[in-house]
Formats: structure tokens, C-alpha cells, sequence
């Protein structure tokens, strides 16, 4: 009989490459990737990976990491005002220490898990054993799976019985471009949506000379970068991760061939910044920046929509991944939403039920538009 065991560790490089190649295939958040979010000295979150091994083999890797989480994350409107006026009483009012299962990056959740051991009635109790060990080690009450696709919740809807509640998590976006040239791309949109998108590109490159430079080595501008993310980071409603300069850095000098940066200059201001991940045939836009009082000047928005698309079509990638939020332009662009799920369950009976109701309140297309649309 097969012996089935678990361990945690808090350092990538104790689980052997192959051995995380082998679960997990090739994937955009590999192997390297994790390295350097280590290597980033992140402030928000510290990393742990949790191994099953079945005697000796590997047969699953699940990456964990702890963090604070607000759960109001999608609230807007006169809700999250009442929020701000608790938090003045009670700063942490809904706010949780909590470990998650997945990775805050991601497009979607992933855990590596071994073809033969899907089935195994060890998967799920031993994946919660060990959670739960990490979690009291940690003092994290809330445990979170986070952003898992449709398929997954095949394998992970067996939560629900040990106390986890499923509820929908913000939605991501991908774009099928299978299209010989932009025009054809633009020939699929609806008339109106077209017409707007070649207007706003034909005045963008009347107001001055746009220049888009594709790079991989950004230390010379890094200082110009972390401004222009600060700014998108800042502007934005909803607020996961910030990043840092040595993140930037990192990703710039490890992560090659699979990212680049695509800078965009304004007559010869660096006025907005896109980083993007290629993974086989598939362009992920990971990160981007703005400098506002320019790119709004200059449709930067769409000029980078347009730049990404067009890039895609001409190196033959079939998938682009706009990523979570600003749902509205991405589906009118073409976009089509991907519905993602997370598990939550909290450690105390009490608060464990509370959190059953105020996930149904709190869920993201009760206060995001484009969602329910």
C-alpha cells in the first residue's frame, strides 16, 4: 500500500525543478516565476508550497501564501463608506489574516497534481491537513482558494463538505485572435465599437509622434516605470498586490524569453509602460502604467489595446490575456469572460457562518457593473 505523506516549504528551491515540472507542465507562473517573487521581498506576502508525496514520488504541488485580505475588496458606493467609518473604530473590520491557495499573480489558480492521484480519496484531506498545520502555525483563521477556473471546481467542490463556502471571484478576460490581420480583428467588432477604436487611434497619432519600444533589460528607465505603476495602482478601485522596483527587476533579469515591456513614448516621454508574459501562444498583460495627464491626451489606452493585438497577430500567438477589472471596454474590444471561483472557510464556527452570508453580500457583480452586464 502506497504511503502518502505531506510537507510544507517556505523556499522554492527545496522541491527539485523536475519534480515541479513534472505536476505542473509548463505554465505561465513557473518555476523561475515563484524564484522571483522570493527574490522580490514582496512586503504583503510570504510564499510556502505545500508537496504531497506518495512514497517517494511527487504527485502534488500546491503554491500557498499568507497576507492580509480585505474582504470588501469589490465594494464600492455608500457600503464601502460605512466600511471607512467602522475601520476608524476598528482598523482591521474585515480585515483577515489569511492563507490562500494559489498565487496573487496568477490568471487563475493552479495546483500541480499528478494525472493518477486526481482520484485518490488522500487528495483533499491530505491538502486540508496540511493547509490546516500551516494555517495555525501561521495564526491565519481564513483560508482562501483563489480564483480557480470551471474545470477545477470538478476536483475542489468536495471543500464544500469539509465547511468551505464557493463564491465567484472578480471574472478574467481572454481574446481568441484568430484573425490574419488587425483589420480582420477589427472587422469582427460591432460597427460602433470599431468605428470608435479607429477613431481614437487615427487622433492618438495625429496629437504627436507615438513610438512603442519592445525591451527586456529595463533598469535604465526602472525609476520612470515604478512612477507610472504607482499612478495605476493609486487610480485604481481595486487593490490585491503592490508590487516593487526590485519585482520589476527581477522579472526584467530571470524571467527572459517569456516577458517583455513594451514602453510608450509620447513624443519622447515615456508616458505609459506594459509588461506582458508570452507563454507558447498566448500573450498575458500582466502589469501596466500610466502616466494620465499624457496617455489620456494620446488614447494611450487603446493604442496599447491595438499595439497588443496587433503583436499577437503578427508572431502567430492565438490567445490574449487582458487580465481582471475594467471589464466593460475589454468585452466590447472582443474580450470574453472567464468565470473564476474561489473557496473560503474561516476556523471559527461562528465567524465561519457569518462569512456564508457576507460573501453573498459582498460578491463582486453586486457593486461591479460590467460584471453583471
Amino acid at each position: 500500500m502506497a504511503k502518502i505523506t505531506c510537507k510544507i516549504y517556505d523556499n522554492i528551491e527545496k522541491i527539485d525543478k523536475k519534480d515541479w515540472d513534472a505536476v505542473f507542465g509548463e505554465i505561465p507562473e513557473s518555476y523561475p516565476f515563484y524564484k522571483v517573487l522570493e527574490k522580490s521581498e514582496l512586503a504583503e506576502f510570504v510564499f510556502y508550497y505545500l508537496v504531497i508525496y506518495r512514497n517517494n514520488e511527487v504527485v502534488l504541488i500546491s503554491p500557498l501564501f499568507s497576507a492580509d485580505f480585505n474582504l470588501d475588496i469589490a465594494v464600492e458606493g455608500p457600503l464601502l463608506r460605512v466600511i471607512r467609518l467602522i475601520r476608524k473604530i476598528f482598523p482591521r473590520f474585515l480585515v483577515f489574516k489569511t492563507l490562500f491557495c494559489g498565487s496573487p499573480f496568477g490568471e487563475y489558480g493552479v495546483m500541480g497534481i499528478r494525472d493518477d492521484f486526481r482520484l485518490d480519496p488522500e487528495l483533499i484531506p491530505q491538502l486540508l491537513a496540511g493547509i490546516k498545520y500551516l494555517a495555525l502555525k501561521l495564526g491565519t483563521p481564513l483560508t482562501i482558494f483563489k480564483d480557480f477556473l470551471k474545470d477545477s471546481t470538478l476536483l475542489l467542490d468536495a471543500l464544500k463538505r469539509k465547511g468551505f463556502t464557493r463564491v465567484e471571484s472578480f471574472p478574467t478576460v481572454l481574446l481568441d485572435l484568430s484573425f490574419s490581420s488587425f483589420a480582420e480583428y477589427l472587422k469582427s467588432l460591432g460597427r460602433s465599437t470599431r468605428k470608435s477604436l479607429s477613431k481614437k487611434l487615427k487622433q492618438a497619432y495625429s496629437r504627436g509622434n507615438i513610438e512603442v519600444k519592445a525591451v527586456q533589460e529595463i533598469s535604465g528607465q526602472i525609476d520612470q516605470i515604478i512612477q507610472l505603476y504607482e499612478n495605476t495602482y493609486h487610480g485604481g478601485s481595486t487593490k490585491f498586490e503592490r508590487l516593487n522596483k526590485k519585482f520589476f527587476l527581477q522579472v526584467s533579469e530571470d524571467l527572459s524569453p517569456h516577458t517583455l515591456f513594451f514602453l510608450y513614448y509620447a513624443d519622447g516621454c515615456l508616458a505609459a509602460f506594459n509588461l506582458c508574459f508570452i507563454y507558447k501562444d498566448l500573450l498575458i498583460d500582466k502589469f501596466i502604467g500610466f502616466n494620465y495627464d499624457i496617455s489620456n491626451h494620446y488614447n494611450l489606452y487603446f493604442v496599447s489595446w491595438a499595439h497588443n493585438i496587433k503583436w499577437c497577430i503578427d508572431n502567430s500567438l492565438r490567445y490574449y490575456h487582458p487580465g481582471q477589472t475594467d471589464y466593460e471596454p475589454k468585452v466590447r474590444l472582443g474580450g470574453k469572460i472567464i468565470p473564476l471561483y474561489a473557496y473560503l472557510r474561516h476556523s471559527n464556527v461562528f465567524f465561519n457562518f457569518l462569512l456564508k452570508l457576507l460573501v453573498v453580500l459582498l460578491k463582486p457583480d453586486n457593486f461591479d457593473e460590467d460584471i453583471r452586464k
